[in-house]
Formats: structure tokens, sequence, C-alpha cells
């Protein structure tokens, strides 16, 4: 036989929290109509006419839709074609042989750290409802210290001569990355059917930005200068001697010999702010005729300029597929 639990809690102005062994949920309404969220994260709305029995009940399945999906369209609209998604696997499923202990206890102080602070917030917002929820954020506070301090992976290298020289080899052209004005992942490319509206360019890309960092991100810690790159979710974590793929409380690594990379200088036709680091070579327009200059029949034609940006592209059998773009191409030569 199950157990079911569920409080219901009037907050007055038709506001109600609804308490139960699925989650907390929420509702809003007066007589006769009524919207609740449910703790299963669906959305349900009643309408009823009181006194005469008649209802109606819609409620809205939760979307299902993968983050990739959503983010990533299989086109971008009738001008373009052949669309790639640029986006790694999974990454726990991107794992060198001999790395699986030191990820799974990353992942572990990450999910423990997600739980608490999770709890945190949920036992501060009941806390002004009940008072003695403030019990539970004196322990969650407690546990995310604990995690923070206890729960720290330590990094500690000691670089030998010999390898001091294919460490920098390998590292300086990464930190110099993260030193750029500007540094993007490319998450998208599609090929163009009419370069008119493309300002002449034959592919267009999807891109974010990254945050970077030489500092390495929770939970690890090290005591030399890394290359850390965060875009939406996702941070690449370049070490001298293996590459960490943290996605949320999920880690992948992956020893550099089982990557391959290339590292090229590419012509950007650049339609936002000109980072200050980013060299010019040429000019263009928002609509191009067929010798490349400007075409009249449009009044909103400004003039674009073309920069030269670096770009490093990843890649590994386990399904390491990354783009990174960089703003400053000289620190390619």
């Amino acid at each position: 036989m199950g157990l079911r639990y569920r409080k219901s809690i009037n907050l007055g102005g038709g506001f109600r929290i609804n308490l139960s062994k699925s989650g907390i949920g929420y509702s809003w309404g007066v007589k006769g109509y009524r919207v609740t969220k449910t703790a299963k994260g669906t959305k349900r709305t009643t309408a009823s006419i009181p006194g005469t029995g008649i209802s109606y009940v819609h409620e809205s399945s939760k979307n299902n839709k993968s983050q990739s999906e959503n983010r990533y369209p299989k086109s971008i609209d009738n001008n373009h074609y052949d669309t790639q998604n640029i986006i790694n696997n999974v990454a726990t499923a991107m794992v060198s042989e001999g790395l699986e202990d030191m990820l799974a206890s990353a992942s572990k102080t990450l999910k423990i750290n997600k739980v608490s602070t999770i709890g945190l917030l949920i036992s501060i917002i009941c806390g002004f409802i009940f008072p003695a929820m403030f019990l539970f954020t004196a322990i969650f506070l407690a546990l995310k210290i604990y995690v923070k301090t206890k729960g720290t992976i330590d990094l500690d290298y000691s670089i030998d001569e010999d390898q001091k020289s294919i460490v920098d080899e390998r590292m300086k052209p990464m930190i110099k990355i993260t030193q750029c004005t500007k540094v993007w992942r490319i998450m998208q490319t599609s090929k163009v059917i009419d370069k008119k509206y493309t300002s002449g360019a034959s592919n267009t890309v999807n891109r974010t930005d990254c945050q970077t960092s030489t500092k390495a991100p929770f939970p690890f810690k090290a005591n030399i200068q890394v290359a850390s790159f965060k875009a939406g979710n996702e941070t690449l974590l370049f070490m001298p001697d293996k590459l960490f793929i943290m996605q949320g409380s999920k880690i992948g690594a992956l020893n550099y010999s089982d990557i391959s990379s290339n590292k090229y200088t590419t012509r950007f036709v650049e339609s936002g702010n000109v980072p200050r680091d980013a060299q010019i070579v040429d000019k263009t327009w928002r609509y191009v005729n067929k010798s490349g200059g400007p075409d009249r029949r449009f009044k909103d034609n400004r003039e674009l300029p073309i920069c030269l940006y670096g770009k490093l592209e990843l890649h590994s059998r386990s399904g390491l597929n990354t783009v990174i773009m960089y703003s400053n191409a000289k620190i390619n030569n």
C-alpha cells in the first residue's frame, strides 16, 4: 500500500502552495478559474461555472524535447541548407582509460553541492511559512560549506624539466586564447543558397559567448594556470595532461593522445562589435550584388568589417566535437 502525503497552504489572494511527496506545486485563481503548476512540472488550467457542475480542465504535458533540439534547429531559414550541429557527446561517454575513479569522485562532489544548493533555497523559502524549516537551512548551509572545503579535488602538478617544453607548447596557446577580448563556441554551421543575403559569405554560423578563466572551476583546484572555457552548461578545462569536459554534474576526461586538433585562421563577417584585439582585413556590405558591391535595392545596407579570427577544432572517437573561435588570430603565429 502506497503512502501519499499532501498539504495545502493558502497564502491569501488566491495563491496556494501545495506540498506533497512529489514536491512543491503552486496554484493561483479565483472561484471558477484556477491555474496550477504541479510538482511534476505540468501546467493545469481549470475553469468552471459555479453551481452547474460544468467544468473544463486542460493540462499541458512537460516539455520532453532535448536541449540540443531546442537550441539547434535543423535549419535556420529558407536561405540555408546542410545545417550541422556542433555539439559534444554526453560527458560520461568521453573518458580515457584510468580516469574513472577520479571522475566518479568529482561527479559525486558536484551532485552533493547541487543538492545542498537546492535544499538551501527551498528551506529559506519555506522558512518564511514554517519557521522550523530554517533548521534545515542551517543543515544545508553546513553541508555546502563542507563540500566546498572538503570536496575539492587538488590537482598538484610537478613538471620535470624534460617535460616542461611539451607542457608549455600545449598550455601556453590555450592560456593566450583565454586572454583574447572575445571567445566563442561555434554551435552550428549552415551553407548558404544565395550569398546576396549573407554579405557574400558562403557559410553562416551560430555562435555563443565563452566565459574564460585561467583558474580551475569547482570541484577542481590546480597549482598552475589552466585554460577554462564555459559556454552554457558546459565547461572545457584544459590541463597539462588531459582535457576535462564538465556538463552539470557529469564529467568526462580525455588524454590528449585521444584527441585530434586543428588550429587555423578564418575570415569572418562581423555584424556585431569588433573586438579590440581583432584584425580587420576587408569590408563588405550587409547585402551584396553579384560583383561584391552594395546592393542598392536595400535601403538599410550598412558596411560590415571582415575580421581575421582564430579557430580551434577538437575531435575524438568518443564524441568530442568542439569548435572554439577567438578574436586575436595573431596568437596562431
